[in-house]
């Protein structure tokens, strides 16, 4: 008989498993989305789809599941790739494949035409009518075979193909990767809802033990060979800029941490700067390292200036290199030079980390801004750069900030984080 796991998305059993998890699947989770509890055996999920047999619903077990939201899981897939529009390419791709493919075999054998819904079904169906037809099968329960779930009346023939569609393709879903139907299943569940695997059955089976760490050993086997399914790399000019995005991450996707990883600058003992930053791109990229690098500089003139070795530089295809968004806050800023003060579009000119922090930790007791200090020309794009004033003091009320946010979820509400949120929306979209 054997035991099974089970992915499920919104109480619905998507993938099922002998012995071990999906190491693919499961790189949706993380150890922290591991929960270890008490339950009635009665109060297990959908479990192969069927009734248990010889299942006490008064027993009591260690239940041991992974879980994330419906939401956490699709933002997840997105920052590995699995888009919605990557699903819908593959799936018609390989759709029109396999049209092709049974077409022809009818043209040579024409006693091995398809049964209903035939070739007309398959050239037609779209990735729109499929995402409909697998809502209603996810929100009605359906089972596919050998369930006979697809014999029950009024069904279409979309719904029809997915319960019977299963022997090449899962549910039916033309695709490579089985965490396209995973973002597909997201897609169309209904929210809010959680993404489980119950790995109960396998512990108590002796297959895992109940405190190992089965989706971090799934990743790293994954990881072999296969460096895009390992964490992506964020680089930055320095140490200040990569504790505070990390601590930002931490505020405003925590379901995404663990998906990236900052350069360490004080173990490496590196030097921080953005000519330092190219030096460090340009060894990644002739090292040959397969991980996704997102390279950030800051946006200001000294990062521009230090780019400019970059733009005839052949970087291979899974290193981005970006520089921190303009704000529409530093389209009117204070600044300081020769001249006296005045408010100026600061946007590439002075836009170091610490303009990202949020207009409550910029505003000063007077209610105004800490303003720009210009330092210098630059010949070569003829315009100064400058930096903002009482830096250290700007990323120690940061840190107040994160703190406060971190004790009380509810205080965020009153922060502004809208600039670092405009940077990690950049780190997330740079393999979309």
């Amino acid at each position: 008989m054997g035991t099974y796991t089970e992915l499920s998305v919104a109480g619905y059993p998507l993938l099922s498993s002998k012995s071990a998890v999906i190491d693919k699947a499961v790189t949706v989770f993380r150890e922290s989305d591991k929960r270890t509890f008490r339950r009635q055996m009665g109060e297990r999920g959908p479990l192969g789809r069927d009734e248990p047999e010889d299942l006490e619903n008064e027993d009591i077990e260690t239940a041991v599941e992974y879980a994330q939201s419906t939401a956490g899981v699709i933002d997840r897939l997105e920052i590995m790739g699995f888009t919605l529009s990557r699903a819908e390419t593959e799936f018609d791709a390989i759709r029109l494949a396999e049209y092709e493919a049974y077409a022809a075999w009818e043209r040579d054998d024409p006693d091995s035409a398809q049964s209903d819904p035939g070739l007309g079904f398959l050239r037609d169906l779209t990735f729109d009518a499929y995402l409909a037809a697998f809502k209603e099968v996810m929100a009605k329960g359906l089972r596919p075979e050998p369930f006979d779930d697809r014999d029950l009346p009024g069904l279409s023939d979309a719904v029809r193909h997915i319960l019977t569609q299963n022997d090449d393709f899962l549910f039916g879903f033309f695709a490579q990767d089985v965490r396209c139907l995973i973002r597909v299943a997201c897609e169309v569940a209904e929210k809010p809802s959680e993404v489980l695997q119950d790995i109960t059955e396998l512990v108590s089976a002796g297959y895992y033990e109940q405190d190992e760490q089965v989706c971090q050993a799934a990743a790293e086997s994954l990881t072999t060979g296969h460096l895009e399914n390992s964490n992506r790399i964020v680089l930055t000019e320095g140490s200040s800029d990569a504790t505070i995005l990390k601590k930002a991450m931490l505020v405003l996707y925590p379901h995404l941490s663990e998906y990236y990883s900052f350069m360490d600058f004080d173990t490496a003992k590196a030097p921080g700067g953005a000519p330092q930053l190219v030096s460090v791109i340009k060894a990644f990229a002739a090292a040959g390292i397969g991980n996704r690098i997102v390279a950030l500089f800051d946006n200001d003139t000294a990062a521009r200036d230090a780019r400019r070795p970059l733009a005839q530089a052949k970087l291979p295809p899974n290193i981005r290199v970006l520089n921190y968004p303009d704000l529409a806050l530093l389209r009117h800023y204070p600044t300081i030079g020769p001249s006296g003060p005045a408010e100026l579009d600061v946007n590439g000119l002075a836009a170091g980390i610490e303009l990202y922090l949020g207009s409550d930790v910029l505003r000063q007791p007077d209610g105004s801004m800490a303003p720009i200090q210009w330092k210098g020309y630059v010949e070569s794009l003829k315009q100064y750069h400058g930096e903002v004033a009482r830096k250290s003091e700007l990323q120690a009320s940061f840190f107040r900030k994160f703190d406060a946010a971190i004790a009380d979820p509810a205080a965020r509400g009153k922060q502004d984080w809208s600039g670092l949120d405009a940077i990690l929306r950049e780190v997330f979209r740079a393999f979309q």
